[in-house]
């Protein structure tokens, strides 16, 4: 979506809000590009929103998610790659301007994996969430990919319950069908880690609500 389609798209939700039982919210999910964030926050603080989700999806210029670039993968140092991406998730936490952290470990979505051990890199990525006021978006597509995992994976989620980081769900639908999918078994992973709460928001203030 443009910013130029932010008022019809937010015009539409107030319209269901009024016409619908169930609680709606209004929210989006931010692309993390460094060089824009100035214009982006700068037009986005003008809307009325419950939340705000930051995603990193690019490193450099490359649509690491992107299956019409998933070539590229192809004689990359992965190990790099994964550095690359989780310096700019703590990057994306410092500034301070969301709410949620979207697919904490999405490099891993075409089944591409370390080759060494990254458990530090992730232990620092997480450190640097728990000193934030965002939570981590605990998301079932990753079932749905060539991955067939859930973001963020048990261990990184595990990482992130001794840390203290708050959790929320979401199942990034890209069609109605997929709206809450497969949650059953995300309150289950997030139950054998430890979690008993996930976070709500509504105009961007989180609540916490009992498993």
């Amino acid at each position: 979506m443009e910013l130029s389609g932010l008022p019809s798209y937010l015009k539409e939700i107030n319209a269901l809000k009024q016409t619908h039982l169930v609680p709606i919210r209004a929210g989006l999910e931010v692309d993390f590009v460094p060089s824009k964030m100035d214009e982006m926050m700068k037009a986005l603080n003008g809307f009325d929103f419950d939340y705000l989700i930051g995603s990193v999806h690019h490193v450099g210029d490359w649509l690491i998610d992107s299956e019409t670039q998933i070539h590229k993968w192809k004689g990359q140092d992965i190990d790099k790659v994964y550095r690359q991406y989780f310096e700019l998730v703590q990057e994306m936490v410092r500034i301070g301007q969301f709410d949620i952290i979207g697919h904490l470990d999405l490099p891993k979505k075409f089944g591409f994996r370390p080759k060494n051990n990254i458990a530090d890199l992730l232990l620092e990525t997480v450190r640097v969430i728990s000193k934030s006021d965002m939570c981590v978006e605990i998301n079932t597509s990753g079932l749905r990919k060539p991955c067939h995992e859930i973001y963020p994976s048990q261990d990184l989620l595990k990482m992130c319950f001794d840390n203290a980081v708050p959790i929320t769900l979401g199942s990034d639908a890209h069609s109605p069908e997929d709206v809450a999918a497969d949650f059953d078994q995300a309150i289950k992973l997030l139950r054998q880690v430890g979690y008993k709460e996930i976070a709500k928001f509504a105009k961007r203030n989180k609540e916490f609500v009992d498993l």
